[in-house]
């Protein structure tokens, strides 16, 4: 049965434009507009459903309710089915969007941020970057695949920039964890914001929770994708029945939601995952 998470808007392909060697965008027309709605956040991303039926999670880099368009850069540097779709994509190739929702939430005291991307998360990034109100004090850690893939943006806030090259993005571990290890972060009340490959996600979330000893209310840590997919799920199969019985256990005995999800995490780097 379809869910509200299901893709259910039809929209079709206007125009693509080649920003750098890694990242093309795509602009769709939705058919009836007026029936889509942003959640107002930065990062907000949906769910696309191709001509073939498989679904990929992307961030609405720009949405003009005006016009009904909606941006969406896509990574091309790699294999896959996205990706290969979207180096072909051409004007009127069809797709279904869901609704979108985002993770986004600095909260009000926040003196400074930092901002962890590697290219998946690099438009995501780039759009909090351009909505920050002067003032605010923030860094942006990028991970790209080249040179050429750096980008420049308008913005009110105080903003440094640090591209990491040629590491992370599905061809070597990602430096971002070790980045913030090395790296003394801002005196003051503060907000980090992290989204890309999904064990690293998990490094990162394991030092900013455990190491720093932060509140689960001053960050935001996600995983977009998963790298050699293939054989993380084909490993996570081999030990679900365990995960899902440590998930009711914790539960069972009164554990929070982040005390629940240290755990998982605990099993499944001791899983290899």
């Amino acid at each position: 049965m379809p869910t509200a998470d299901d893709p259910q808007f039809h929209a079709a392909v206007v125009s693509t434009t080649h920003l750098s060697p890694s990242l093309r965008r795509i602009r769709f027309a939705l058919a009836e507009p007026a029936a889509f709605a942003s959640s107002g956040d930065p990062d907000e991303r949906l769910l696309i459903e191709f001509g073939d039926g498989h679904r990929r999670s992307y961030t609405v880099r720009r949405w003009d309710a005006g016009a009904g368009r909606l941006d969406i850069d896509f990574a091309v540097h790699a294999g896959g089915a996205a990706a290969e779709w979207a180096r072909a994509a051409e004007p009127g190739m069809p797709v279904r969007l869901s609704h979108p929702k985002g993770w986004y939430r600095p909260p009000a005291d926040a003196r400074w941020q930092l901002l962890l991307a590697d290219l998946s998360a690099l438009p995501a990034a780039a759009r909090i970057v351009e909505r920050l109100p002067a003032g605010v004090e923030t860094r942006l850690v990028a991970e790209l695949p080249e040179p050429a893939d750096e980008q420049d943006w308008d913005t009110a806030a105080e903003l440094t920039v640090t591209w990491l090259h040629g590491t992370g993005n599905g061809h070597t571990p990602s430096a971002l964890p070790r980045w913030l290890r090395e790296h003394r972060l801002p005196e003051g009340p503060g907000y980090i914001w992290s989204a890309g490959e999904t064990g690293a996600s998990r490094q990162i979330r394991r030092h900013v929770r455990r190491d720093l000893g932060w509140a689960t209310e001053r960050f935001d840590i996600m995983g977009y994708w998963q790298a050699d997919k293939e054989r993380w799920l084909a490993r996570y199969a081999e030990v679900e029945p365990q995960i899902e019985a440590l998930t009711m256990n914790e539960l069972s005995a009164g554990r929070s939601i982040d005390e629940v999800r240290d755990a998982v995490d605990d099993a499944l780097e001791q899983a290899g995952l």
